[in-house]
């Protein structure tokens, strides 16, 4: 579900958010505004969806090589594992 809202912009903010949004590959002016607004109201979250910390942990669990001795069987195993490489971040001084 969406909310739609009006806003006004002094002329010179419209076309320089369109340049902007042109040269970073934004497909609309709305979705500008709206990672613009992610960046003010989610300051720690990657374009993943991460913290910073968290991403970091997923990135090097990715690097390591393939243990063929485990094996996740269930959307439990799955989600245990990515609950114990949030708690390495957590406990991270």
């Amino acid at each position: 579900m969406s909310a739609t809202i009006n806003i006004s912009l002094p002329t010179q903010m419209y076309k320089d958010i369109k340049s902007a949004m042109k040269a970073q590959g934004y497909a609309s002016v709305s979705e500008y505004i709206r990672s613009s607004i992610r960046t003010q109201i989610y300051p720690r979250i990657t374009e993943n969806g991460f913290t910073p910390e968290f991403e970091n942990e997923v990135l090097q669990a990715a690097a390591e090589p393939i243990d063929e001795g485990k094996v996740w069987e269930t959307e439990a195993d799955i989600d245990e594992y990515f609950d114990n490489l949030e708690k390495k971040v957590v406990s991270k001084p």
